[in-house]
């Protein structure tokens, strides 16, 4: 089965960007050579696994745990629109400035993968969420100038409190995710006085 370790976003922010979605699409002049993600398909992937025996789930489960018993609850925003390769494969919306806590989540759940045999990811991680795939060079020749219009948005806060473990299955229809394991961050506590 194909797996990912992946961080959910809460329905308000998705409604916000469904919104930002109709946005990009008003501006554009052909919209048939994207393939739009739902919103209820949207997460941002902290590490794609690839196909993975089943009966590997509860170590991979265990590794999570151990991250996540480490961390503790956050927030991050999503405040810019980009897009990934030359010609553009991926229109997504991501993060104006790294934050620390997101990337140092991502790194550990990469070493601690690593350490069951999983190969590590060489490329830096980025955080986004997947807007579009681009399937037509010629979609816009405008895309670049359509995307630094939406360089400077409303920011939208993504609170951090789990990570979850999903199933990809992929149909014709596009795909079909299912959760598997939900593994909660610690909760942030008040100091004492």
């Amino acid at each position: 089965m194909r797996l990912f370790i992946a961080i959910d976003i809460d329905d308000s922010v998705l409604v916000s960007v469904a919104k930002l979605q109709e946005q990009v699409k008003d501006r554009m002049k052909n919209r048939n050579g994207l393939k739009w993600v739902g919103p209820e398909l949207m997460h941002l992937t902290l590490k794609f696994l690839g196909e993975v025996d089943e009966t590997r789930i509860e170590e991979i489960t265990d590794a999570i745990t151990i991250v996540c018993l480490e961390k503790k609850i956050f927030e991050f925003r999503l405040s810019v629109i980009g897009s990934f390769g030359r010609p553009a494969k991926v229109l997504w919306l991501g993060s104006a400035e790294q934050n620390a806590e997101l990337a140092a989540l991502a790194e550990s759940i990469e070493q601690g993968l690593s350490e069951l045999g999983f190969e590590k990811e060489t490329r830096p991680f980025s955080a986004h969420l997947t807007l579009a795939r681009i399937k037509d060079n010629g979609v816009d020749k405008n895309l670049r100038r359509i995307v630094s219009d939406f360089e400077k948005i409303k920011p939208m806060t993504v609170k951090v409190d789990s990570v979850c473990l999903y199933k990809s299955q992929l149909t014709s229809d596009g795909p079909v995710y299912t959760l598997l394991r939900k593994v909660e961050l610690s909760p942030v506590r008040d100091r004492e006085s």
